[in-house]
């Protein structure tokens, strides 16, 4: 295994309240958490109730909130250990200036390579392109670790093996749907799933 790929939202940060409660703001009216979770089914930017003025009104509110946020120690603990054999990148629906202010505050920087968000593209399948390309990776060689069956549907369709964590957006029927390669419920089975692929 050459690299491995996170998403943000979910994986690394359980941000998921916060973004529902930002997203029920900026559309101005109550859907249930349910509801919400549905809009992560596919690739979020082509969800009907996703706009680009709502989009950029969103990250606007999240910038203010994510200032605050604290990375856990066992999250940084366990990203430190898998740098140290592995090239790690972020690939997320999110904004790389966000993510990168995150990891500034929580003195966490230089752990991922690249961080790539909406800024690079809206398609989690062109950002992987993007590294394949950049870094001569094949598909086989990259692990992406997400929490959301869009993701896992994104993944096949550029080849890559998904490990889906059950503690993030959706949970794991919904994840099964898509058929990832891996469903874990802590990080430390991904430590042992590396250790045979």
């Amino acid at each position: 295994m050459k690299a491995i790929i996170f998403d943000f939202d979910g994986v690394i940060h359980d941000d998921f309240e916060l973004a529902y409660q930002i997203n029920a703001k900026v559309l101005g009216k109550k859907f249930t958490r349910e509801k919400y979770r549905d809009f992560f089914d596919g690739n979020i930017y082509k969800h009907p109730e996703v706009t680009k003025e709502g989009t950029a009104k969103y990250f606007k509110m999240q910038n203010e909130v994510f200032k605050h946020l604290v990375l856990e120690e066992k999250i940084k603990k366990f990203l430190k250990k898998l740098s140290k054999s592995y090239p790690l990148f972020i690939i997320s629906s999110n904004s790389e200036a966000t993510l990168n202010l995150y990891f500034a505050n929580n003195k966490f920087i230089n752990i991922f390579k690249e961080i790539l968000g909406v800024e690079t593209h809206k398609s989690k399948t062109k950002k992987f392109y993007y590294l394949f390309n950049k870094y001569k990776f094949k598909p086989a060689e990259c692990i992406f670790v997400t929490d959301t069956l869009g993701d896992i549907l994104e993944g096949h369709r550029v080849g890559v093996k998904t490990i889906a964590v059950d503690f993030g957006f959706h949970d794991r029927k919904r994840l099964a749907k898509g058929k990832p390669f891996k469903i874990v419920s802590s990080f430390d089975e991904i430590f042992e799933i590396l250790k045979v692929v």
